[in-house]
């Protein structure tokens, strides 16, 4: 049975597919990660083709097929497809780094509204220079890794639920998790976070602290601990190969 569905998306990748075609792959706001062929989309006359472009937020219309995994695409209506961030080296460089978590760590057709919404909005603050690129691609790696399932728990000691933000050193363990210097004791701390760098973790995870300064040397050691994290907890994710270009 075939179903037509229209929803909105964002497009993660586009590839060639045989002479005329193209594979596109979405993540969209009502049925997740679906890929889908645009017939004749390598014509230079194909409006679909022009319109489905990495990054564009569309109106996708596309047939359905159980047990097919690569559905039809029949239409697309573009929404935005945010110029800004397109003529910024550093933006188009954190938005491919997250376009590449959303391709190769979300499972295809499960349902995420939330992860949509945020998507939709870090690519509406890029656009607009809310913040740094690295640091507002920092803050949606860390809602990212919650909507996977594997959120950090950072504001008590997950050993002796101790408040963790007097303490003048934060310790972490891939296992157990943020602990306190009392409990050092019992855990192997295998990434040590002194006050000023926790103090930046809580601020990019907290929504009240609004927008912030962080040197360049300290948001790298973040990223890094982040991608470590989800490969702790993900084997097969080997980093993110966008942030290497």
């Amino acid at each position: 049975m075939t179903k037509i569905n229209k929803t909105r998306a964002i497009v993660l990748r586009k590839i060639n597919y045989s002479d005329t075609s193209k594979i596109a792959t979405f993540y969209t706001e009502e049925f997740g990660r679906v890929s889908g062929i645009i017939k004749s989309g390598r014509d230079s006359k194909s409006k679909i083709g022009a319109i489905i472009d990495q990054m564009n937020l569309v109106e996708l219309v596309f047939y359905q097929k159980e047990n097919r995994d690569i559905q039809l695409i029949s239409q697309a209506d573009l929404i935005l497809h945010y110029p800004h961030i397109k003529e910024d080296y550093e933006k188009i460089k954190y938005s491919s780094a997250i376009l590449e978590l959303l391709y190769t760590l979300t499972i295809e057709n499960e349902i995420n509204r939330k992860l949509f919404r945020g998507l939709i909005k870090i690519f509406e603050l890029l656009e607009k220079g809310y913040e740094e690129a690295k640091i507002l691609f920092t803050r949606f790696l860390i809602f990212f890794i919650k909507e996977l399932g594997y959120e950090l728990q950072l504001t008590k000691c997950k050993h002796c639920q101790k408040e963790l933000e007097k303490e003048e050193t934060v310790f972490f363990n891939f296992e157990s998790g943020f602990f306190c210097e009392e409990c050092k004791i019992q855990i192997q701390a295998e990434v040590v976070f002194e006050k000023e760098l926790y103090k930046i973790m809580l601020c990019l995870t907290n929504k009240k602290y609004g927008k912030i300064k962080i040197s360049n040397k300290k948001i790298d050691r973040i990223i890094m601990f982040l991608v470590k994290y989800l490969s702790f907890h993900i084997p097969e994710f080997k980093g993110i190969k966008s942030l290497s270009y």
